[in-house]
């Protein structure tokens, strides 16, 4: 009996923080999600990481941009 109470305990506690993380997100307009694209990220550019497409085309000798963001140099 008091493994049921814990477990409906439990439940109910993580039911209100999906809940009220839902409404953070889907409601507030302050929030803006970071940007992920590795090609567009211009912190991930300061570290000089680059998308897979680019480094393939590093790799085989041709020119060309990392996805259509932002231009990394090749050596």
């Amino acid at each position: 009996m008091k493994f049921i109470t814990i477990l409906l305990f439990s439940i109910a506690i993580l039911a209100i923080v999906v809940v009220a993380l839902g409404v953070g997100i889907f409601f507030s307009k302050k929030k803006k999600f970071p940007t992920t694209s590795i090609s567009k990220n211009k912190d991930m550019a300061k570290l000089n990481i680059t998308c897979p497409k680019h480094d393939e085309l590093k790799s085989c000798g041709l020119k060309g941009g990392c996805c259509g963001g932002i231009k990394h140099n090749l050596n």
